[in-house]
């Protein structure tokens, strides 16, 4: 057999294999999304004159952020009809939900106590910090109605010996998000909506904390 003929059975392949490529359409991209801090100090949420200069300024972890395992993923989630749920693939959260959480409660509520030092763990310290909270996150997605539903519980406890100062609960609606809302649209109204937790857990450390550390 010459060299030619041997070598046509492979450039035939490489040919194909060519065309076929050139065919191929590429999928749309990811679109990645965080939550954004949102709080600001308001007027009706400031302290106590007592307590607007306190003499040592407290330091308040966010220990945990704990999420349903249908929350805990790289999509982001929406209920659909009944228990329905639904995501995008190509609409996640960038980073990771859990972290984003911690981080941005740990950034809300450090400017909705102002004065006081607000980190989220793991955090480089020398001693114990005055109080821990921890959240359990129990619904935190669109729903069906187009509103977006927040349902949390809290615990603060004292950072020297873990006592705990206070078990809250709550839920928190947003606005309506519409199904032809951009997924951007969608991330600011949980933002939004998760600001509110901040808020109430920020009135939980001012009235029961400064009273027990």
């Amino acid at each position: 057999m010459s060299l030619p003929t041997r070598l046509a059975g492979p450039l035939v392949v490489v040919v194909l294999v060519a065309l076929l490529g050139g065919c191929v359409t590429p999928g749309p991209s990811t679109r990645f999304y965080t939550l954004t801090p949102v709080v600001e100090a308001q007027p009706g949420n400031a302290r106590p004159v007592a307590e607007q200069s306190p003499a040592r300024p407290r330091m308040v972890v966010v220990k945990d952020i704990r999420l349903p395992l249908y929350l805990d993923r790289p999509q982001i989630v929406t209920r659909g009809a009944g228990n329905s749920l639904e995501w995008s693939e190509i609409d996640q959260w960038g980073g990771g939900l859990r972290d984003d959480m911690a981080r941005i409660l740990a950034m809300n509520l450090g400017r909705l106590l102002e004065g006081d030092r607000v980190v989220a763990a793991p955090y480089p310290a020398a001693k114990s910090p005055d109080c821990r909270i921890e959240v359990e996150i129990r619904s935190f997605e669109r729903q069906s109605t187009g509103r977006v539903e927040l349902i949390a519980q809290w615990w603060i406890t004292r950072g020297s010996d873990g006592t705990l100062l206070e078990s809250s609960e709550g839920t928190f609606l947003g606005d309506s998000v519409s199904d032809g809302a951009s997924y951007d649209g969608l991330a600011n109204a949980m933002s939004a909506v998760y600001g509110k937790l901040a808020q109430a857990i920020a009135q939980s450390v001012r009235s029961h904390v400064a009273r027990n550390t």
